[in-house]
């Protein structure tokens, strides 16, 4: 299997300066894997072109239940939830791993309740992560929503395993501008 992203997105950087307040991280990378439960399935993403606002679209199926995992470097960071869309997500502490360089949180992402997205549209929900002393992760995905009766579209596409993002927090420690965004 490559390791090469199935898709990325570059952003517009952050001016290349040094923060000036101490043990502000200068990049932070995170990934957040969704597996759709109860067996962990895998999430897929369809490349859509210019279409819509962005060129990929994560699908997801209403009434159901996904295990979020969140991996975070460097190790010495802490975040409590993760808003997907609106819902909350409290996030349990799960693991450094071996090496010490990342930390894992868990919880899970409930699409009960969820309108599905109707034909021929995309929601773009919004996501964010507030971190403990150094700002906000902030990024939006385009989704569709699949009911019941239509679970098999939820399958068409590219499997990913998790969305990596390389971030670098700015100076006011309020928010993280996003670098890169790789789906893999």
């Amino acid at each position: 299997m490559s390791s090469a992203p199935l898709a990325e997105r570059d952003y517009a950087t952050a001016p290349a300066q040094r923060p000036a307040m101490g043990d502000l991280p200068g990049l932070v990378r995170l990934s957040i894997a969704l597996r759709i439960q109860p067996n962990d399935g895998p999430v897929f993403f369809k490349v859509d072109g210019q279409r819509f606002g962005q060129n990929r679209t994560i699908k997801l199926l209403t009434g159901s239940s996904y295990k979020v995992e969140v991996k975070i470097k460097p190790s010495t960071l802490q975040v409590e939830n993760i808003s997907i869309g609106g819902v909350l997500v409290p996030l349990e502490l799960k693991s450094k791993e071996p090496d010490g360089d990342r930390i894992v949180y868990t919880g899970t992402y409930d699409t009960e309740g969820v309108a599905p997205t109707k034909s021929g549209e995309r929601q773009p929900i919004q996501i964010t992560m507030p971190f403990t002393d150094i700002g906000t992760f902030e990024t939006v995905w385009q989704v569709k929503f699949y009911n019941y009766h239509k679970r098999d579209h939820c399958q068409w596409g590219s499997p990913f395993s998790v969305i990596e993002y390389e971030c670098k927090p700015n100076e006011t420690r309020s928010l993280m501008w996003v670098n890169k965004e790789s789906f893999l």
